[in-house]
């Protein structure tokens, strides 16, 4: 009975160690109630996805991206690989931006800053800017 033992302990400790790991690879499946609300934000998102495609489509933003350096094949592949709330964060952004916002505000910055400029180095005489 010995010879037995110390003959197949080896064997036994191998298949022990080869079950374990064979039982402790599968994960358990788990299952839950999927909500309308999330069905609801699943639709709508994939509407979205769809918009920005088609708004990657369009010939004025295709000229864009190339000129920006972006092949519009790659555009579609990137709204496609974006996640439901970056595309949620993207048309919000759309939406609230308007063309040239902010433009009036920034040349009224560089016009001050401008004869700030000007202004300061007739005053301490670096420059003669009013002779």
């Amino acid at each position: 009975m010995n010879h037995f033992k110390s003959k197949f302990k080896p064997i036994g400790i191998v298949l022990t160690i080869v079950l374990l790991l064979v039982s402790t690879s599968f994960q358990s499946a788990s299952t839950a109630m999927i909500g309308t609300e999330q069905l609801l934000r699943a639709e709508n998102n994939q509407g979205s996805r769809d918009y920005l495609r088609q708004l990657a489509v369009r010939q004025e933003i295709r000229d864009a991206l190339i000129a920006q350096g972006v092949e519009p094949q790659e555009a579609l592949r990137r709204v496609e690989s974006l996640t439901d709330h970056e595309i949620e964060l993207i048309l919000h952004k759309i939406d609230d931006l308007a063309a040239g916002k902010g433009v009036i505000i920034f040349s009224m910055i560089v016009v001050g800053v401008t004869i700030f400029t000007v202004l300061l180095f007739n005053f301490t005489n670096i420059t003669d800017v009013f002779p």
